[in-house]
């Protein structure tokens, strides 16, 4: 039987004082990770002495704009991104990535921290974040410092944050530009599964009809979430009527493969990979014409 003392607190201050002060301490805010984490057989709690309840800290459940960046306090829900007018209409990717997440109950009650925090390679709003340049605050104490999410997660289920840290704040860029962006997902069913593959793709398309400034970011193809360079590389520069759909999909399962090397979900992911990018590809070209 797990055995811990409980500590909650409405005040970051509070919260960063008991950081410091005990070790051993897992913090708590939706729970659909780390309750579930904590209740399974395997889960090794000789190092748990307390669990600190992050979920009515003040003031860190909000979506703002402000002149640079849209804000996301690390309590916002999966729903509130999902459901937000800021997000929906700034980066309609992210609530659509939200929206595929877990069911109404989980998506009312996972926050955007604990899908960054749990660092799984499956998460579906790593993809999206990173494609957009998200970047993480964290406080201690005594220091506040600010990275770029793609640094933050450094491995499967594994971050830079420090034992005395929280995160409190995702700063997502806002561009002067134009940005179309798409979100694609393939799961083992169409609702309540966990991404075998997922992908944000966001980009720029030019006066002249050419793609520009791309960033492609799969989940569940590699390690961690990671953008896909040379893909990127790729397409900026394609025209968006003359663009060899083929060939971009057949760079996207090389570029899958250089990283991880042949697995055993290869021969799956290879093709899989491929039609979610010539997907996210078609449904942007789709916008773009739209749009003229």
């Amino acid at each position: 039987m797990l055995k811990y003392e409980f500590l909650t607190t409405k005040e970051l201050d509070q919260a960063l004082d008991y950081l410091k002060e005990y070790d051993n301490v897992e913090i708590i805010a939706g729970g659909t990770d780390v309750l579930v984490n904590m209740h399974n057989q395997d889960f090794d709690n000789s190092n748990l002495d307390y669990v600190l309840d992050i979920s009515n800290l003040k003031g860190l459940d909000k979506i703002k704009k402000e002149e640079e960046y849209i804000k996301l306090g690390p309590l916002v829900t999966h729903a509130n991104i999902m459901k937000n007018p800021i997000i929906q209409k700034e980066y309609p990717l992210l609530a659509k990535a939200a929206s595929t997440i877990g069911s109404t109950q989980i998506r009312n009650r996972a926050t955007v921290g604990g899908n960054i925090i749990n660092a799984s390679p499956a998460a579906d709003l790593l993809p999206p974040l990173i494609a957009l340049d998200a970047k993480a605050v964290l406080e201690s104490q005594t220091k506040r410092r600010v990275l770029p999410l793609s640094n933050l997660v450094t491995g499967p289920y594994r971050t830079d944050i420090k034992s005395n840290e929280i995160l409190t704040e995702l700063k997502i860029p806002l561009d002067n530009q134009q940005l179309y962006g798409n979100f694609q997902k393939i799961g083992r069913r169409k609702a309540l599964a966990i991404a075998r593959l997922n992908l944000a793709l966001v980009t720029k398309v030019d006066a002249n009809q050419f793609f520009a400034d791309t960033r492609l970011v799969p989940g569940a193809a590699t390690p961690s979430p990671q953008r896909f360079e040379k893909l990127e590389a790729a397409i900026d520069g394609e025209k968006i009527a003359d663009i060899n759909l083929e060939e971009i999909g057949r760079l996207a399962h090389q570029e899958m493969v250089s990283i991880t090397g042949e697995r055993w979900s290869t021969p799956y992911k290879k093709p899989a990979i491929a039609t979610l990018v010539q997907r996210a590809l078609r449904e942007i070209i789709k916008e773009v014409n739209h749009n003229e």
